[in-house]
């Protein structure tokens, strides 16, 4: 029992940064209210991230999508970018942006609060590029 307590830990360690270190390097938010009131005064988009410390496919999803340069200097250039994790942060944004799965992205319009699009789990690259797209020509209307 002692050995598997020990490897789990060891493995949760070598999964990737934690969400802080990938928020300071992205230039991602942490709080949704902060995130929220920049997104007002710059007129973008809020693009909220759901993942956990725990899952491999939001280290995947933030290692080879959101780090890839196109996406990251998209993402930065169109949206105020926020991240928390689903479980450790669950009281620092709204009840209504919880999902099951993980990695989730909601879209929010700033002004409305409303939801523009979901994106549920892992997503290519050039998928998300296209999501970012869908997602400014619907704001823009």
């Amino acid at each position: 029992m002692k050995f598997f307590i020990i490897f789990f830990t060891m493995a949760m360690t070598l999964f990737g940064a934690n969400i802080d270190t990938f928020a300071a390097n992205m230039g991602y938010y942490r709080d949704y209210d902060t995130a929220l009131v920049q997104a007002k005064k710059e007129n973008k988009p809020l693009m909220l991230v759901l993942v956990g410390d725990y899952c491999p496919w939001c280290r995947k999803f933030e290692r080879k999508t959101l780090q890839r340069e196109s996406v990251a200097l998209s993402v930065n250039k169109n949206f105020i970018p926020l991240i928390v994790d689903r479980n450790l942060d669950k009281k620092s944004y709204p009840e209504a942006y919880s999902s099951p799965r993980i990695p989730t992205t909601y879209f929010i319009d700033p002004k409305k609060g409303a939801k523009l699009f979901e994106s549920l789990g892992y997503v290519k690259k050039d998928e998300f590029l296209a999501t970012i797209d869908e997602v400014l020509q619907k704001y823009k209307k």
